[in-house]
């Protein structure tokens, strides 16, 4: 809904709705491909990490390469709502749970503010849009509620 949101094409909703796809399924892209066009595959493509047995930073880092190889501002439309969906998730359960919610994670919490300030300046490096004006809020309010939570650990 944050890609319909903000205006992006046809392609772009569908891929936003596709996004973790590949990751996720074990769906062959060329239904992607065939139902839905090149394009959107590639978006897809574009925003799906690689395979998780791969160690979590070298995924992210690779993550980050495809959104600065990618030529497709669909891509980067995808990219931006999936962020302020995850962060805005993540800010609620720090609130409700604690540092209780980063325990089943294998990265830590300084490399999860690291990743996504990380995606959000490579964002804004080939991209002004007002999108990231969302997502650089939701960073900033999960960057605070996770300071809090690292204090209120620090002091006990």
């Amino acid at each position: 809904m944050i890609v319909t949101d903000f205006g992006f094409n046809e392609d772009a909703i569908i891929a936003a709705l596709l996004h973790d796809t590949l990751e996720d399924t074990e769906i062959d892209p060329l239904v992607i491909r065939g139902r839905f066009g090149d394009i959107v595959l590639e978006m897809v493509r574009d925003v799906t990490e690689p395979a998780k047995p791969r160690v979590w930073k070298e995924r992210k880092l690779e993550y980050i390469s495809q959104l600065c190889a990618s030529p497709r501002v669909g891509t980067w439309a995808v990219a931006a709502p999936d962020k302020i969906h995850n962060l805005s998730k993540m800010t609620r359960w720090i609130e409700a749970k604690g540092n209780a919610y980063l325990e089943p994670f294998t990265a830590r919490l300084p490399d999860m503010l690291w990743y996504h300030d990380a995606v959000l300046a490579t964002l804004r490096e080939s991209w002004n849009q007002p999108i990231l004006d969302g997502q650089e809020r939701r960073y900033v309010a999960f960057r605070s509620v996770a300071q809090q939570s690292k204090l209120s650990r620090d002091a006990t």
